[in-house]
């Protein structure tokens, strides 16, 4: 029996993933030829491997779905930190505006007294216009469009 090389096993294990273990396999192509299927050679199909990084950290060599799914794993986590920071400075800032609110109410409501303290005083005399100014003004507007 014949001794395997030690290239051929790296490359053999080089050739899967280390999170599932897909590795390669063999397929063939049936063409269908003027009604006749062509019989061609059958080829090796690998797993598109790259070098990534786990969310343990470790560095591994993996296929593009178990990639998939630790870059999900990764968004969920700082998906769910977003959210809560999100969530968070909404409540800091409709507090903020509750404030904000507030001091305005107060502050409309101590100018509208302040009218009214200021339109009792007015109350004992009251202004009124005559004829003759009113008619003045009608006539300055009439002019204008003119």
């Amino acid at each position: 029996m014949r001794a395997t090389p030690a290239s051929y096993i790296y490359s053999k294990i080089m050739k899967t993933c280390d999170l599932c273990g897909k590795g390669s396999k063999m397929v063939g192509n049936r063409i269908l030829l003027r009604g006749h299927y062509n019989p061609t050679n059958w080829t090796r199909k690998y797993p598109n491997l790259q070098k990534a990084t786990s969310p343990d950290g470790k560095k591994v060599t993996a296929c593009a779905k178990c990639i998939r799914g630790f870059s999900k794993a990764d968004r969920l986590v700082t998906n769910r930190v977003n959210r809560a920071d999100l969530a968070r400075r909404r409540a800091e800032k409709s507090k903020e505006a509750a404030l904000v609110n507030t001091a305005k109410q107060k502050k409309a409501n101590l100018s509208r007294q302040a009218q009214a303290k200021a339109g009792e005083a007015r109350k004992g005399t009251p202004v009124k216009k005559d004829s003759k100014e009113k008619a003045s003004k009608k006539d300055t507007k009439k002019k204008a469009t003119k």
